[in-house]
């Protein structure tokens, strides 16, 4: 049965929701304990790291979409082997599932304190769950719907905070902008970067897209920068509506009961928070699937992994991300460990991707040719070195932040994946041989 493909305003539904999530909610107090009023002119450069960092992928994307797409860019770029490494690493990134339905579950605590948060999240991940095996089309709507609402819930916030805001806060001065200094100015907008990422990870469902080519990139693009429009703004109310002793640090629902009427509180609460972390929940299980898919269509996982529904979900797949999300709820883990890996993680696999963007050209002239993004070979290059520069100083402050246990688990995490490729390769390669022979 053939299934219902997004369309652009699909693609821009997903990828809000999907950048849209905890990250404005959590990290936006943190980056005002770091920068002071200089958090809204974090977000700036924030949005101007993310649109960088979105050029790679965004290349590829344009240029040859498949489902599963980091890990197919990978493997016909890299090689099968690093791309299954690759892929190992890109996985560690999205088994944070969990926290996005602990942190759904601890927002509807704030509207009613004496519910059950286990309870709660765990609804919220089967939730998740059952709309994703409806189908991919089904998410999408349903994402509409809640992004719809997001950002209205984020408009009120800036429309009702702007007329409060002390606009002599926002001096364009170092010592207004960075009151504890460069590095920690710099570290708060790559925490930032963090909030206004997450339009890359729409490559991965390339193969369910109306005109791919076009509508990837294009919807990354504009995504990022309305996001990081909003976010701006949010950022402008968050830190100059009130003393900053009152703000840095807590969440930003502080400033929204301060000027927000009683239903208008709750109704940002709800839209906002609550949805913020929804749609990222959603979103995140519909695409993370899709190279798993893909590697086990190669044989580096049993076949039975790929198959799909009658409305094209991954089951399997889908079932193995809903146990991962569920253990750390049930158990009560603390989530901080795999957090930090995935971090360290999302740094290698950002490497592997421009390395990839930047054999394109020679591995694949013609594809390359058909991008709405092509350049010159040469710029191109000279672009990817910027991102390269850009990736290795925002890894450089993000890992610093990192305990040395976290890098010996990242590092056996990588042992573990080069062995398990080093089993596995052998019944890959007669896999790939056979798919071309044929």
């Amino acid at each position: 049965m053939e299934t219902k493909k997004l369309n652009f305003w699909d693609c821009m539904g997903f990828c809000i929701g999907q950048i849209v999530g905890s990250g404005v909610f959590v990290l936006t107090a943190i980056v005002i304990g770091l920068t002071g009023h200089g958090a809204p002119y974090g977000y700036f450069l924030a949005a101007i790291i993310s649109l960088i960092s979105l050029i790679p992928m965004a290349t590829l994307s344009s240029s040859m979409p498949a489902t599963g797409g980091s890990y197919v860019y990978a493997k016909k770029l890299l090689g099968p082997r690093i791309a299954f490494v690759f892929l190992l690493m890109f996985i560690l990134q999205q088994v944070l599932v969990s926290t996005f339905a602990i942190g759904f579950a601890s927002y509807v605590g704030v509207i009613f304190p004496s519910v059950n948060q286990t309870v709660v999240a765990v609804g919220a991940l089967t939730a998740a769950v059952i709309v994703n095996l409806i189908g991919l089309k089904t998410s999408a709507k349903v994402q509409k719907v809640m992004v719809s609402l997001l950002l209205i819930s984020l408009f009120i916030y800036i429309v009702f905070g702007l007329p409060k805001v002390d606009w002599s806060a926002l001096e364009f001065s170092a010592s207004n902008i960075m009151p504890h200094g460069l590095k920690n100015f710099l570290q708060g907008a790559t925490l930032l970067s963090f909030a206004c990422g997450g339009a890359s990870f729409l490559a991965e469902n390339g193969g369910e897209i109306e005109n791919p080519g076009k509508n990837i990139p294009k919807a990354m693009i504009l995504s990022t920068a309305i996001v990081a429009i909003f976010y701006a703004f949010v950022g402008i109310v968050a830190a100059c509506v009130l003393p900053l002793d009152k703000v840095a640090g807590v969440n930003i629902s502080v400033v929204a009961k301060e000027v927000f009427p009683a239903p208008v509180y709750l109704f940002f609460v709800i839209g906002g928070a609550w949805f913020a972390l929804l749609t990222t929940l959603n979103g995140t299980l519909s695409w993370t699937t899709r190279s798993l898919q893909r590697a086990a269509m190669d044989g580096w996982l049993p076949e039975i992994c790929a198959k799909e529904n009658k409305n094209g979900t991954p089951v399997l797949l889908l079932f193995f991300f809903f146990i991962v999300g569920l253990i750390p709820i049930l158990t009560g883990m603390d989530t901080t460990d795999i957090s930090n890996m995935g971090t360290g993680c999302s740094k290698l696999t950002g490497l592997f991707t421009i390395c990839a963007c930047w054999r394109l050209p020679s591995l694949f002239p013609e594809a390359y040719e058909k991008s709405v993004l092509h350049i010159e070979p040469k710029k191109l290059h000279a672009v990817l070195c910027v991102c390269l520069t850009v990736t290795i100083v925002t890894s450089f402050v993000s890992l610093s932040s990192l305990k040395p246990k976290h890098y010996l688990y990242i590092g056996l995490f990588i042992l573990v994946s080069i062995i398990i490729m080093l089993i596995r390769y052998k019944n890959v390669k007669a896999k790939l041989e056979q798919q071309s022979a044929q």
